[in-house]
This record gives structure tokens, sequence and C-alpha cells, in this order.
């Protein structure tokens, strides 16, 4: 592919640290790379502003919206066209919801572009019965027939796709964020203390399942550590559960890390535990920090939620959702068995340099650009005939 141009769409990478795939993308030779953000966004409690300009060998540019941190909700009322205008992009990279109002507002755009640019939308969502507006339905049905290629987040949400209508071979699954194997590095000597430690890393919220965790915690018995790394509202209720159940002291709450530290605290980590629970309306749709801990050593440890298995792989184990005796015996296992957490650390960072990196995620969209023109190519000669 020589000298393509490509525009990404995505409120995500509003956020600085969500950017590593646009710096490995731009670094590819033969890609003009711009990205379209909003100028303001607002995601879990913290407020981000982006000027446009560039950055690090890509365009930035920026636009107002309605409905600022609403995920499928917000849709720009300035900037798209100037990005169009000024990008002319033969490829636009749609990093939100094929159902959002967003994606509706660009296919509308592009229909009017010629010549046409190839399509690619990311879809995370892998429950049944979103979106419920009829609206949002529509937008989707015609995203999902006018897309050269379908991102998947995950399996569970490929699968979603497919059901919907979504030829199979359009779909691909791969995942939005990476990480730096640099920062997210396994523990130097004397990083990981010598007790059995068990973390968490992620929001203090019901549907993570942490009460899960510690009631297995309290099961377990022998000498082991706990760090749960993050806040949120169940945080108090947590607490007193680990008190009524016997453990505080042996649990630590750090409360919120900013993201530089996170590297650290993961690499006190023997077993970092992800045990989400499903509710009617959710469902796990990966768990960045599994990659995260994995890529510092820690053998990650699921439920059956969503995506997590998915996730996890052979690199982990996976428990029952909610069976807080089988998350006891598992890390039990773990515990007891050093042989095996050595095995599945090293095998959990190899996978991580395989697949997860930003370089790695940058070469794999890189080929789906290659694809969606070739698939458009395909498209138009039919169409003229």
């Amino acid at each position: 592919m020589s000298g393509v141009r490509v525009l990404v769409v995505s409120h995500a990478c509003a956020v600085p640290i969500n950017r590593g795939k646009l710096r490995a993308l731009a670094a590819r030779p033969g890609l003009e790379l711009s990205v379209l953000v909003p100028a303001r966004w607002r995601e879990r409690g913290q407020a981000y502003t982006t000027c446009p300009g560039e950055e690090s060998g890509y365009r930035v540019f920026s636009g107002g919206i309605f409905f600022r941190g609403r995920v499928g909700g917000h849709f720009y009322r300035s900037g798209l066209l100037r990005a169009l205008r000024e990008a002319r992009p033969e490829v636009i990279h749609l990093e939100e919801e094929p159902w959002s109002l967003a994606a509706g507002q660009v296919l509308a755009a592009a229909a009017l572009w010629r010549p046409r640019p190839a399509l690619l939308i990311l879809s995370w969502e892998n429950i049944e019965g979103v979106p419920s507006l009829r609206l949002q339905r529509a937008i989707e049905r015609a995203a999902l027939r006018r897309a050269e290629v379908l991102i998947a987040g995950g399996r569970t949400a490929r699968e979603r796709l497919i059901r919907l209508g979504a030829r199979p071979e359009k779909v691909e699954v791969l995942h939005q964020f990476g990480l730096d194997p640099g920062t997210f590095r396994p523990p130097a000597p004397g990083e990981r203390p010598g007790v059995f430690t068990v973390g968490f890393a992620g929001r203090l919220v019901r549907e993570k399942g942490v009460d899960v965790l510690l009631r297995a915690l309290a099961a377990l018995g022998g000498e082991w550590r706990a760090l749960l790394v993050g806040d949120g509202a169940q945080r108090p209720e947590l607490e007193a559960l680990a008190a009524s159940l016997g453990i505080r002291e042996r649990v630590e709450f750090t409360g919120w890390v900013d993201q530089p530290e996170v590297p650290a605290c993961l690499r006190r980590m023997h077993a970092m535990v992800f045990h989400s629970r499903t509710t009617p309306a959710w469902a796990e749709q990966f768990g960045h920090p599994l990659i995260e801990a994995m890529s510092c050593g820690a053998v990650p440890v699921g439920s059956d939620s969503g995506e997590i298995p998915h996730v996890v792989g052979r690199e982990g184990l996976i428990v029952p959702e909610g069976d807080a005796a089988a998350l006891a015996a598992a890390l039990g296992r773990l515990r007891g068995e050093p042989g095996l957490r050595g095995r599945l650390e090293a095998a959990g960072r190899a996978r991580v340099l395989r697949e997860f990196t930003w370089e790695a995620l940058a070469a794999r969209t890189f080929a789906l650009y290659e694809r969606a023109l070739a698939a458009r190519g395909a498209r138009d000669k039919v169409s003229a005939r």
C-alpha cells in the first residue's frame, strides 16, 4: 500500500494514553494518517481537551460535539466536514459503535464524498437488545451493509455481529487498545513480595465481582496478601465486607492510582483476578487489566463472563461466575504449584508480545486497511458494470 490516506474517527483517542496505536501506525511507510476526536471529552470523571495540530507523525483534528461523554449518543457539531475535506481519506476507520449517532453521521457524510472512502467500523457490543432505539438499530443495519471491514473487539462481539446479519468474512477480531511491553514489564528481583499476592485492578463496582474475590480469599487459608488497585462506589462496602470476613488487615485498598503507577502495582502480584459478573445490560467486553497483568508476569484468573475466557485463554485459569469456592481453589492451586505458575507467567508474557503490543495491533490494522481498499475496489467494479 503506497501513500494511502486514512482518517480515524475515535472518541477514545481523546484520551492521550489511547493513542499508542496511532503512533505505531504513523511510523509505517506509505500511510498518511489523521484522527478526528472530540475537542472536549469526559470519561470516568476525567476531562480531556484536544487541540488540532500535528502529533507523533499524524494530524489531529478536533471538533465540537453534542452530548459530551455519551459513547453511543454523541455526534459532531463541527470538525467532521473539515477533517474529511482536508484529510481526503481513502479509508475511514470508525472507532465508534455501528449503532452510534456518530456512526450515522459519518455514514451520511461519507456518502457525499467522491471517490468513496473504504470504511472500517469497530464494535465492542456483545449483549443482545442493545441498542434499544429504533433509529440506532437502523443506523447499525446500514453500517453493517456499508462497511468493507467490521472490527470486533472480541469473539463475543463478532458472534453478535454475525447474528445481526454481517457476513462472517467481513468481521475480524482485533482489540482496540494495546500496551508498551517496556512499561508493563515483568518484575525485577525484589519487586514482587515473597508471600503469595493476589490482585485486582479496575473499578470497585458490583459488576467487577470484587466481593466474590474477598469471599474466596477468606476461604483460601494459609499465607497470602491481596492488593486491590482502583476506586469506586463499592469501596466502603468492600472494606466492610473484608472486615466482617476477618481479612481486612491482609487486604490493601490503594484507592485511585494514576496510570504511570499501575505497572508497579501489577508487578507486586502473583495472580490477578478479574471476576466480572454479567448483568442484563452488560457482559465483560474485554478486561484490559488482564493483558496488562500478563505483561507484568501476573497469572490472570477470570470468571466466565463475556469475553474474559477468550482474553485469558490458555495463559490463565477460568472459574464459574460468582463461584467463590472455585475461585479459592484456583488461587490455592497457583500458590501451591510454583511450576504451573511459572509456565503460565511465561506464556502470558509471550502472548502479549505476540498479540497486544501497540506495534502488533498497528500491523494488523494496517493489513485491514489493505483489505478494505481491495474490497472497495472489487465492489466499485461490480457497481460500474
